[in-house]
């Protein structure tokens, strides 16, 4: 892991997820924790050259490979955990997240790993997701669901760190299919994120490169709603002709438009969030409608009866 410092007070740990470190007054705020005991080891490894005491750990949202470090970090450090109610939630029972992508069944074996299912932490503070100080610190929480439910960044003088709220482009291109739990509120998101940029002079997504100027920054975004926008119309199309598909047609459809294949469980329940989500977008909107024929759930373009 990588450590880059951004200003007298703010470094970024980069490795499979990109780790805050925020000092004040001898003492730090981590954001977000990577995927494991092993992540955890690096970051409480940096933050020591540091000279400063881990006390606090914000996650941003509770996806394994942002909070997986956590259980490591607050059994070597005793530092509290900050994560909004509902992340928390499933940071403290780690199946929910591989229960909920296998629609609320018991997941089979292939879906509880540790990049789905991280080590259980407790969050020792429940942040309402507009707090304007952390652990006596004076940071800015500031609400960015989409990707996830609950998700928040965290602003701290010129920087800004904005977990999964966008992907950097050289992770759409390989990806494709960006998991997204509400696609609509993603884009709403992204639109306010948009206007906000201007004001940091460090951009810090969740995974991949620091954007240090407000156009790059807003580029990534841009091609974030844009693919996003690109799925919407993937599903609109598989449904033109007035033919009623199932969501597993629809997926399918989805995959072949962005050209990915799936061939493993775990990304074909990532991929299918999305295309669900997409789904519940349209559905709010009055474009498609669920239907049922011979016990089958379909889709169907437009509004029922």
């Amino acid at each position: 892991m990588q450590l880059i410092q951004l200003n007298e007070q703010t470094w970024v740990i980069q490795g499979g997820a990109n780790i805050g470190v925020i000092a004040y007054e001898g003492r730090c705020l981590i954001i977000d924790s990577g995927m494991d005991k092993d992540t955890g080891r690096d970051i409480l490894k940096q933050v020591k050259k540091l000279g400063l005491t881990p006390t606090a750990l914000l996650v941003t949202h509770a996806h394994a490979d942002h909070f997986g470090g956590a259980h490591y970090l607050v059994g070597q450090t005793g530092l509290q955990v900050h994560a909004t109610r509902v992340e928390a939630s499933v940071m403290a029972s780690p199946i929910l997240e591989p229960l909920y992508l296998f629609s609320g069944a018991q997941p089979p074996r292939e879906l509880q790993h540790k990049f789905l299912m991280a080590k259980p932490s407790l969050a020792d503070v429940i942040l309402a997701g507009n707090e304007s100080v952390v652990d006596q610190i004076p940071v800015q929480v500031i609400p960015l669901p989409g990707h996830s439910l609950e998700q928040v960044g965290v602003a701290f003088g010129e920087t800004l760190f904005v977990g999964d709220a966008f992907l950097t482009e050289d992770i759409l291109d390989k990806h494709r299919i960006p998991f997204y739990s509400d696609v609509q509120v993603g884009l709403t998101t992204l639109t306010t994120l948009k206007m906000q940029t201007g004001s940091f002079k460090h951009i810090v997504a969740g995974h991949g490169e620091i954007y240090t100027a407000t156009e790059h920054a807003n580029r990534a975004i841009n091609y974030t709603m844009q693919r996003l926008e690109d799925i919407l119309e993937n599903v609109r199309r598989t449904l033109a002709d007035g033919t009623p598909r199932s969501l597993a047609d629809i997926l399918n459809a989805v995959a072949t438009a962005q050209e990915v294949t799936i061939n493993a469980l775990p990304q074909y329940v990532l991929y299918q969030t999305t295309v669900q989500s997409a789904l519940s977008t349209l559905y709010t909107q009055g474009e498609v409608y669920p239907l049922f024929q011979d016990n089958a759930l379909l889709w169907n373009r437009g509004t029922k009866g």
